[in-house]
């Protein structure tokens, strides 16, 4: 960490900040996130700095979105919108750099911001307490049910192609067609092609229900887009979650996506880079604890398009295997990594996760049922043939 660039940094959002202390987060995937603790006007305090990647088309459109979706709740806080249940919500708001009056800072070729740092709040990248899966469904819809009337064509998407399915399978089979397979070692390369083999029949059925979900007309909303379990803030206190962050990823979509995401990871209680890959599964309760706590806040059971969760669920996890796969494949430019083969293994993780989700997908389709909700019988019954 290069203290001194971060203390620099610091002193241009802030005039006159004497920096106490620097705490690395390194649970982010994408940006390089750091909490500050400083002095400044006579008192201590804490805010969030972060380098925002070099995936984005652009840094300013990803703060006027993360800005439009933060001043949209912020002020349904001010109009007690959001405590009907007597429980606080925070936003993750940006801070004007004293420096140049704007939300970003420009240092050589990276451009930082700061963010305001909500207290007494904790995260987590495992889920610890199944039954606390109960609260994160009842934050996703608290999210949901703040940006509900806020207009999704105000948000600019700002990376391409961003969970577009088909996208990624014909970004991987560019990638297999040319990639040079020989300077892989031997190990490694048998993992990809136990990979590749055993996704290669998802994909094919992945393209038909695309096909089949097009004939669908499910209405667009404002999602989050990247609704992991990382990215929910809990109460220290009280465990209940008092705010949704990273707001990078908040563009138009499908409902269904960011239920699809969260319950992917969520359900994975092993976690997305477990020491040992044989204790991957897919927890059905987690699952469903979710949903009822999701339902709780969002009272839409009737609303046809939630019978297409379980596809959505099997969408999410095999296009993260992909996009894991791909990124390996093209020498980890997405993704951070912490050793060479960190890609292969996490697109790994998401397959085994994937065969345990499908010997379970009976198992969702009769609790949905349970709830007001009924799926598609022909996907249950389909999507078990693969395995």
């Amino acid at each position: 960490m290069d203290y001194a660039k971060i203390k620099f940094i610091t002193n241009n959002f802030f005039y006159n900040s004497k920096v106490l202390n620097i705490d690395y987060i390194d649970s982010g995937l994408i940006n390089k996130t750091y909490i500050i603790e400083h002095f400044k006007n006579g008192k201590k305090s804490k805010f969030i700095l972060q380098r925002l990647s070099n995936i984005f088309d652009s840094h300013v459109i990803v703060n006027i979105n993360h800005k439009l979706i933060t001043d949209h709740i912020e002020e349904k806080i001010r109009e007690n919108y959001l405590y009907f249940d007597n429980l606080r919500w925070e936003m993750p708001s940006l801070i004007r750099c004293d420096f140049n009056n704007d939300f970003l800072f420009p240092l050589g070729s990276d451009f930082w911001r700061a963010m305001k740092y909500i207290d007494d709040s904790f995260s987590f990248n495992i889920l610890e307490d199944k039954k606390m899966s109960y609260q994160i469904g009842i934050g996703l819809a608290k999210f949901h049910r703040a940006c509900s009337d806020l207009d999704f064509t105000k948000l600019k998407n700002n990376i391409k192609d961003f969970h577009n399915t088909k996208h990624y399978i014909d970004q991987l089979t560019i990638s297999l067609e040319n990639y040079d397979f020989i300077r892989l070692d031997n190990i490694v390369n048998k993992r990809v092609q136990k990979l590749i083999l055993s996704l290669s029949n998802h994909i094919v059925y992945i393209k038909f229900i695309l096909g089949t979900l097009k004939k669908n007309i499910i209405d667009l909303s404002v999602i989050h887009g990247d609704p992991k379990l990382s990215n929910f803030l809990f109460d220290i206190k009280y465990n209940y979650v008092v705010s949704l962050i990273d707001l990078d990823t908040v563009s138009s979509g499908y409902l269904l996506t960011d239920l699809a995401d969260c319950i992917r990871s969520i359900s994975n209680t092993a976690g997305e880079d477990p020491d040992n890959i044989e204790n991957v599964y897919f927890d059905i309760n987690c699952c469903m604890y979710f949903l009822r706590g999701y339902f709780s806040i969002q009272n839409q059971k009737d609303y046809y398009c939630f019978g297409l969760l379980p596809e959505f669920i099997y969408l999410i996890i095999v296009e993260l295997a992909i996009r894991f796969l791909n990124d390996f494949l093209q020498s980890n430019r997405y993704f951070k990594i912490k050793y060479p083969t960190h890609n292969l293994y996490r697109a790994e993780v998401q397959c085994r996760l994937l065969s345990s989700f499908v010997n379970q997908v009976p198992i969702l389709s009769d609790s949905l049922h349970q709830i007001g909700i009924s799926s598609n019988p022909t996907f249950v019954s389909d999507v078990q043939k693969i395995v």
